[in-house]
This record gives structure tokens, sequence and C-alpha cells, in this order.
């Protein structure tokens, strides 16, 4: 039986209105993931990345069944490299005009968010156009928390600079081709997203939920509903939750 604590910093960022109202929507998730091991575990939020101590037979095994599901943060600045791909989330969205900022795990020595540069958001999110930092944010819905893939691209001194990775980059793309607008719900796990949308009633505006990480859901509107809309019918309910509204050009192409 090993002996001691394991520890892994998952790449999941907690809210924080969500540390604020406790931790039960994430242990909820692990303890599903628990079931069946002989294993002890705790969970911590060090400058809201999500922590998960383990100990017993099968720690690392559950440990590296997280890791597996989530991703692991890089926790310290020498784990950097350039052209890493990481998992991080937007923060301090539409604040700067230069670019945005992105969280991806860098908390030793010090905290430090990497930069999305306004030039590469022109280039891979608008085509080349010539507008703002806030119009491209407020275009694609990427509000603070949103989870976005990237590469490093470059790193100077304890500034790292990334771009958006291919793969959340046809994601956002692909959204604006598609007819439906969508619901970003920061601050709730799956589960409690469904119930909320079935006991509001509205499983005829939202015809999926897309899990786009632990605590970020999307839902996705009928076609013949519009985002805000469905902000409306549901915020009541979801006190604590941030929604933004996606609003898909490609319908505006019908009119």
């Amino acid at each position: 039986m090993a002996e001691g604590w394991q520890t892994a910093t998952l790449a999941e960022k907690i809210p924080e209105p969500v540390l604020n109202r406790g931790p039960k929507p994430v242990w909820n998730v692990l303890s599903r993931e628990a079931q069946g091991l002989r294993v002890d575990w705790e969970i911590a939020a060090p400058q809201q990345w999500l922590q998960v101590r383990a100990r017993g037979e099968d720690a690392e095994t559950f440990l590296n069944l997280l890791r597996k599901m989530f991703g692991e943060a890089p926790v310290r600045r020498s784990r950097v490299e350039r052209w890493d791909v990481h998992k991080g989330f937007i923060t301090g969205s539409g604040r700067v005009g230069f670019g945005v900022y992105v969280d991806i795990g860098i908390l030793e020595p010090t905290r430090k968010d990497a930069l999305y540069p306004l030039h590469r958001m022109r280039a891979q999110l608008s085509d080349g156009a010539f507008k703002s930092s806030r119009e491209i944010l407020q275009e694609m819905a990427l509000a603070d928390y949103f989870p976005v893939n990237v590469i490093v691209t470059e790193l100077q001194g304890e500034n790292v600079t990334v771009e958006i990775a291919d793969g959340t980059r046809d994601q956002l793309l692909w959204w604006n081709k598609l007819l439906f607008d969508r619901v970003i719900a920061v601050g709730i796990d799956r589960d409690y997203a469904e119930k909320v949308v079935q006991s509001a009633n509205r499983g005829l505006d939202v015809i999926k939920i897309e899990t786009l990480s632990l605590l970020v859901q999307c839902l996705v509107c009928k076609l013949d509903t519009d985002a805000p809309g469905v902000i409306a019918k549901i915020g009541n309910r979801l006190r604590g939750v941030g929604l933004t509204a996606f609003r898909t050009p490609a319908k505006r192409l019908l009119v």
C-alpha cells in the first residue's frame, strides 16, 4: 500500500463564485471517478487551480485517471517551453486593448498569465479584419474562464506569449458557420445545468449541452431561439453563474 500523499494540479480553474459557494460541484464529479477505488482524497484550489491530494492503494491510479480526463497544469514557469500546448482559461476579458490574457497555470515562483496578442487574435479569429480585442472577444463569447488550448509561441524572461491551438480555433470558427446561438455558462457542472434546463421547461429551447471544461458548459440553442432569450428565462435559476451569449453570425446571413 502506498504511503503518504500524492498530489496533482489539474488543468481546471475553479471560478471564484464556485469557491465562495463551496466545492460541492467539484466534489460530486470527482467522487464518481473515485468509485470502486481504494483511495482517500481531498481537494484544494491554490490560486483557483484544482489540486487533488490522494493516498492509498489506488492513489496513483486515481490521480492518473484525473490527469487523463482533465490534463495537468505546469505550475512552475520552468516547465513551460516554446511550442508546448497547454489548456488555459481566458482572464481579464476585455480589460486590455493589446490582446487578452490566458491563465495556463503558471503559479510558481509567482503567478504569471500568458498574453494572446491582438495581431494573432485578428489573424486567427477575424480573418485579419481590423477589429479591437474587445470586439473579437464579444463576438466569440470569450468571457473570463472560457477554456482554450494554446500554443506557447514566445518566451522572453518571465513573459509568455501564446496563440490558440488549431482545435480551439476550428471550434470557434465552426460555431460561426452554424445556425445555433449558444449560452456559455461559467461556474456550473453538467448535471446541474441539465437539471436547470429541465426544471425551467427550456428543453425545447436548448437542444444540447456541451461540456467545455469541468465547470463551463455550452447550452446550444434551438434554431429559432436566441441566446439572450434563453439567458432571460433561466438566469434567475442560476445565481452566481456567469452567462454569456454567443450570437451566431450565420443567422444574419439568412435575413
